[in-house]
């Protein structure tokens, strides 16, 4: 199969990373049906689909009016998802992360023609651990998107150890056709590059929390002002060269031995999920959310991160 033979995509669940994979399908001109469980998941999708599309039109980051790549996406209840997937060229799967409900689905997917992409946005298991038992791991790849996905440029591509060289190549093409900037995991591991990277900055930003070194609020200002804001230019490797390795090396004597090494969540955070202080989602996490609604949050996070992207566009424009 060739990149352009991809003319139907179908994703599996619509929550918020499967919103903003089926946008970005949309947008790139493909045919999309959005599979889930429950109306009202299908309801809040197109929703939050038309309020993103609202948001982009008004950044100037939209080619096509709002309603004419809305009319590319379809829902479709779980139940027909035999029926959606008998005809389509590429599935994506963005069910939660639990691995055996991901297996499941995959063994189901199994019977589907073999010249059916299928493809999981999971966060953190393998493709291996995904397609035990398959009869056709080879045809499985991993598309890592981040977090809104319509908006963020990164998508990780890893594979298992089954998976063949032609899928990955395809999918390294179908996410530069789409709009993305792929990179590709050379080897598996839990987690792949950016969620190890981020997970010990959360690691170490709970220790500074818990330890009452900082405050979560002093602590995101420190983020946003200093490496964060560096980062969204200069990557940390470049970053590094910049400073100076031996500099870095160093400093990195000095601190290594002094970071926190925990292999389990932090006590403090894991309080707070038994307290059910979620986020946005109960109102309540590191910061208060109370009495503003989550369309309102989700928008001003856009805001921030449109603007973000419009200078990255740019950045991406002279480096051509």
């Amino acid at each position: 199969m060739k990149v352009e033979d991809i003319k139907k995509v179908v994703v599996v669940g619509a929550g918020a990373m499967g919103v903003g994979i089926a946008q970005n399908f949309a947008q790139a001109g493909l045919s999309v049906q959005v599979v889930a469980r429950r109306e009202a998941s299908l309801e809040r999708c197109l929703a939050q689909i038309d309020a993103n599309l609202r948001l982009l039109l008004e950044f100037g980051l939209l080619h096509e009016e709002p309603s004419t790549i809305k009319s590319r996406i379809e829902p479709i209840p779980a139940q027909h998802l035999a029926e959606a997937t008998r005809d389509c060229d590429f599935i994506v799967e963005t069910i939660p992360e639990v691995l055996q409900a991901k297996r499941d689905l995959f063994a189901q997917l199994d019977s589907l023609p073999k010249d059916t992409i299928l493809s999981s946005n999971t966060s953190s298991f393998t493709i291996s651990s995904i397609v035990e038992g398959m009869r056709t791991p080879e045809r499985v790849v991993g598309l890592h998107y981040f977090n809104p996905a319509h908006i963020l440029p990164l998508v990780e591509i890893h594979r298992g150890k089954h998976t063949s060289d032609e899928v990955v190549e395809l999918a390294m093409k179908l996410m530069l056709k789409v709009g993305k900037k792929p990179i590709l995991v050379r080897k598996e591991v839990v987690g792949f590059v950016v969620n190890r990277i981020q997970a010990a900055m959360g690691r170490e930003g709970n220790y500074l929390v818990s330890e009452g070194i900082v405050t979560p609020q002093d602590l995101d200002t420190a983020a946003k002002a200093s490496y964060g804001f560096r980062l969204a230019r200069l990557g940390p490797m470049e970053s590094s060269d910049l400073m100076g390795l031996d500099t870095i090396f160093r400093a990195s004597e000095q601190i290594y031995k002094d970071l926190n090494n925990s292999r389990k969540p932090s006590p403090m955070l894991e309080e707070k999920v038994k307290r059910g202080e979620l986020g946005v989602k109960s109102g309540k996490g590191w910061h208060d959310y109370e009495g503003r609604p989550i369309m309102q949050i989700l928008e001003e996070r856009d805001r921030k991160l449109l603007q973000q992207l419009v200078l990255f566009n740019q950045m991406e424009k002279e480096q051509k």
